[in-house]
């Protein structure tokens, strides 16, 4: 039995999301209550089976095991849930070697000198008679005492190392430490403080523990504001400032709001806009929003309204784009209620301020105003045109070709509908015919369909070899061995990412609704917690990283660490041959059909359960038709693929 086993069976899941806030009571043979991940205060569609240790919201579709709740309750990786809930089940995890120990003990030995060095700042802002000059530029930025508690405001002396001197000599840590923390800068004449004259701001991860600094100048002092450099708890990139605070509010709202700067945070959240964080003055990055996806799908940009603002905007939207079409998932598409969002699980919406105002004197000078802005936030391809055009002259045909360049290639990538409304904006803007921006389209469309059609059209393959893992054996006793045997398929073969999220999205097509319940990709497809944090470790290496051959993929594996290094070296003991290349996607094909076939009749039976409980008719319509309608899409899954060969004359005649 695996550690994550012995997780499961020590840890009731009732017991655990009751003492996690949600009150839970016995509904037959499962437990109801309101769901703590959207809006639910009219009829609890929160459901807990005991019998399966597992969760379910017939309201948004959240679901999974006890790891899955922990993670998307506390905003957590899977480390971080797999930690919580050992220490909850009193289960040690693997023993570590001296190295992994040795930097366990680096980690937290910064953990304290952070948090140390931040009591530091706060007392001496607030009591230090030398802290008068970070006290009035807290007082002109109209911050008060809740605010400054709560995020733990500092102020750092005009002295060089007065800071050290406190660390070192009184508290006794090391100078390498120091210098390793980023709060100390090795000199000639020996280590000075990195924060001189600032006021300071601690940077916490989401667990509350503070992992770095940042720190404003105060007078003319370069650069005006001054981050921790990187360090093994500090990477800048990756960290959004004020979401350990925002967390629960971000759920709540299923919104969160991304501003600029520390005080547009503090600010917001002093006026009961809790939802608000920022990234740390770099542009927004796919490691942001990855953060974000596990606390909501709605993301809006409130970035500043001049020029440096709306390049940083725009420098933001294209690195989510650039990473999201690298991994296959770039594509615009549009909301039931006609929002553009990238094909990344987040819908992205731009809040315009008004010019020359940040968000922070927005909302203190008028916070309605500032919920209004919310409100009227804009789609983020209408941010494109506006951003796109701003500035050029379209009678000057040259101009108008360089706006063209710049907006065909997001028109290509929007759904058909959205596409011909754009298209007519974008036509009222420029002056170019809507027939030209089509043909335009279409002439950038091309290339992509024609490698399309060459990387899909495959030989008919053989049937599965009598030793597959997908056999006639009953999925419900192999369906571990199944997820096992298409994430060896999928580590081994880069190729079949790809081709697994074909099949899906082509699967969904003629039950869009049925098809939204469940995602497209191959995690999706993943229920094991380890196979889990295999696949989302392997999506989280850089491309030019990850294995492409046997050799690099056994390197890969050995960098993971216990448990998941011996959970994919078992996964791969399972690819004793080599088969060749129509027949590994054909296996991996048939172990997702198997996979989301069991998913669609798991979600059958919560709703034939649903039920039982149901009294309103109206209610009662909707489940069956949900039934009906899961049950047409089962029974696609299992239907034969279409001949590539003799096509159906009535797709040809358009019928």
């Amino acid at each position: 039995m695996s550690v994550i086993d012995d997780i499961k069976a020590n840890i009731d899941i009732v017991d655990l999301i009751n003492s996690m806030g949600v009150g839970l009571r016995r509904s037959g043979r499962s437990f109801v209550g309101f769901c703590p991940f959207h809006p639910n205060t009219r009829t609890p569609a929160f459901h807990v089976y005991p019998d399966t240790q597992s969760f379910y919201c017939f309201g948004c579709h959240a679901s999974g095991t006890a790891f899955d709740f922990v993670m998307r309750k506390q905003g957590l990786d899977f480390k971080g849930a797999l930690e919580l809930l050992a220490a909850r089940a009193g289960i040690r995890l693997e023993p570590k070697n001296d190295a992994q120990r040795q930097e366990d003990a680096r980690r937290a030995r910064l953990l304290e000198i952070n948090g140390i060095a931040a009591r530091y700042f706060n007392y001496v802002l607030l009591n230090l008679s030398r802290g008068e000059p970070g006290r009035d530029y807290i007082a002109r930025r109209g911050i008060n005492q809740d605010a400054i508690d709560a995020f733990q405001i500092g102020y750092s002396l005009d002295d060089w190392n007065h800071l050290f001197s406190y660390l070192h000599e009184k508290k006794g840590y090391s100078v390498e430490d120091l210098i390793t923390a980023g709060l100390v800068i090795p000199g000639e004449r020996g280590p000075y403080d990195r924060f001189r004259n600032r006021i300071i701001f601690p940077i916490r991860n989401i667990r509350g523990e503070v992992i770095g600094f940042g720190g404003r100048a105060l007078g003319d002092a370069q650069p005006k504001y001054l981050n921790t450099p990187e360090t093994p708890l500090f990477k800048k990139s990756e960290v959004l400032y004020g979401l350990d605070l925002a967390r629960d509010a971000i759920r709540t709202a299923n919104r969160a709001i991304v501003v600029e700067g520390y005080v547009d945070v503090i600010t917001a959240h002093q006026h009961g806009f809790r939802n608000v964080v920022a990234p740390l003055g770099t542009a927004l990055s796919k490691a942001h929003i990855n953060q974000l996806k596990r606390l909501t799908d709605q993301v809006y940009l409130a970035l500043d309204a001049d020029a440096a603002g709306q390049k940083a905007t725009l420098r933001g939207l294209e690195t989510i784009r650039t990473t999201s079409e690298e991994e296959g998932e770039g594509r615009m598409v549009t909301t039931a209620q006609g929002i553009v969002r990238l094909e990344n699980d987040v819908t992205i919406r731009i809040i315009r301020l008004p010019a020359g105002r940040d968000p922070d004197e927005v909302i203190a000078a008028d916070p309605q105003l500032w919920q209004t802005l919310v409100d009227q936030a804009a789609p983020v391809m209408d941010f494109y045109l506006e951003a796109y055009t701003a500035g050029l002259d379209m009678h000057d045909p040259t101009q108008q070709r360089q706006a063209l360049e710049r907006i065909i290639p997001l028109l290509s990538e929007l759904d058909g509908a959205a596409q011909r409304v754009y298209v007519a904006r974008v036509e009222q803007l420029t002056g170019v015919r809507s027939e030209l921006i089509v043909d335009l389209i279409r002439t950038r469309l091309q290339p992509t369909r024609r490698s399309e059609r060459n990387r899909t059209s495959r030989p008919s393959a053989p049937p599965l070899p009598a030793t597959s893992p997908v056999s006639t054996t009953p999925l419900d006793e192999h369906r571990r061995h199944t997820e096992a045997y298409l994430l060896a398929l999928a580590l081994r073969y880069p190729s079949v990412n790809l081709a697994i999220e074909n099949l899906l999205e082509n699967l969904k097509k003629q039950h869009r609704d049925a098809g939204a319940l469940f995602g497209a990709g191959l995690e999706d497809l993943l229920e094991e917690p380890l196979h889990q944090a295999i696949w989302q470790a392997y999506l989280a290496t850089p491309l030019e990283l990850r294995p492409t051959d046997p050799e690099s993929l056994q390197f890969w594996v050995d960098t993971l660490g216990e448990p998941l290094s011996s959970e994919a070296k078992a996964l791969l003991e399972v690819l004793n041959r080599r088969p060749d290349d129509v027949r590994f996607r054909h296996e991996a094909e048939q172990c997702a059909r198997l996979i989301r076939k069991a998913q669609i009749m798991a979600r059958i039976r919560r709703y034939k359960e649903r039920l039982d409980e149901l009294t309103d008719e109206e209610e009662i319509q909707q489940v069956l038709q949900h039934i009906r309608d899961l049950s047409s899409y089962a029974e696609q899954i299992t239907r034969p693929r279409q001949s590539s060969t003799f096509p159906d004359l009535r797709n040809l005649l358009g019928q």
